[in-house]
């Protein structure tokens, strides 16, 4: 299977890192949790992410930047949605990034899953409803392209929830952590889940850091119990599904 990702920075699916043969793919906490759930074993039962750093061509990866830079026509017309903040800009980037998954599956002969993050907010706690209008709109966009396998990755407020909850339920199981997706996603409160992250840390995480508590098993993404999240795991699972049938 070849994963296609696109996020929007190194905390979250990942970024790319120069190095003396070229530019490499580096995973975020984001990225590593979807091949945690990916690699069950009921399903893949290996590591994408582990196979494609040791030379195997398993992740396409796509930043901000390329995912705007592709030049896939775009529908002249999508349908309207009312009342939904930014669900124009939210659906035509996930019809690009699902032309594009296409378009690897082609190349390689092989199954696609994409996912597409963005945090649902940056700016204080997002309501319920543009959390969902951001979600819905990157299902339709899927849809419009005509890909199966697409799957929106979007936190509400912002990843850092995610992260969060993974750690209180790897201390407690059964610790509520619903109250997360109220929180401030604007970095600059003091209440900000950036800062709650480091105060339960007892420091500023850097990207690699975040992803090494998911690579290693600290952070469970099994244990994680939002509302955002398991919408967005339910989509991986369709999306799996949907993958891995028979191409043709």
């Amino acid at each position: 299977m070849i994963l296609v990702l696109s996020g929007e920075g190194p905390t979250d699916i990942g970024k790319w890192q120069p190095t003396e043969t070229g530019w490499v793919f580096v995973p975020g906490p984001m990225a590593w949790i979807v091949d945690r759930l990916l690699g069950m074993p009921e399903k893949l039962d290996y590591s994408i992410l582990d196979g494609h750093a040791n030379g195997y061509d398993w992740v396409r990866f796509l930043s901000e930047s390329d995912l705007r830079d592709l030049r896939h026509p775009r529908p002249k017309f999508f349908p309207h949605s009312p009342n939904v903040f930014g669900s124009q800009y939210h659906r035509a980037s996930a019809y690009q990034l699902g032309e594009h998954a296409q378009a690897v599956a082609i190349e390689r002969s092989d199954s696609v899953t994409a996912v597409f993050f963005r945090d649902s907010d940056g700016t204080n706690s997002a309501p319920k409803a543009l959390w969902k209008s951001i979600f819905v709109s990157m299902k339709d966009g899927f849809l419009l392209s005509g890909f199966l396998s697409g799957v929106p990755m979007v936190p509400r407020p912002k990843s850092e929830a995610w992260m969060l909850c993974g750690l209180l339920k790897d201390e407690d199981p059964n610790r509520d952590c619903t109250w997360l997706e109220n929180e401030p996603g604007n970095d600059a409160s003091p209440k900000s889940l950036k800062k709650r992250l480091a105060d339960h840390l007892h420091c500023d995480p850097t990207a690699e850091q975040q992803a090494e508590l998911v690579r290693s098993g600290q952070i469970d993404p099994e244990l994680i119990d939002l509302e955002s999240f398991t919408a967005f795991r339910e989509e991986l699972d369709r999306a799996y599904a949907r993958a891995v049938l028979p191409l043709g």
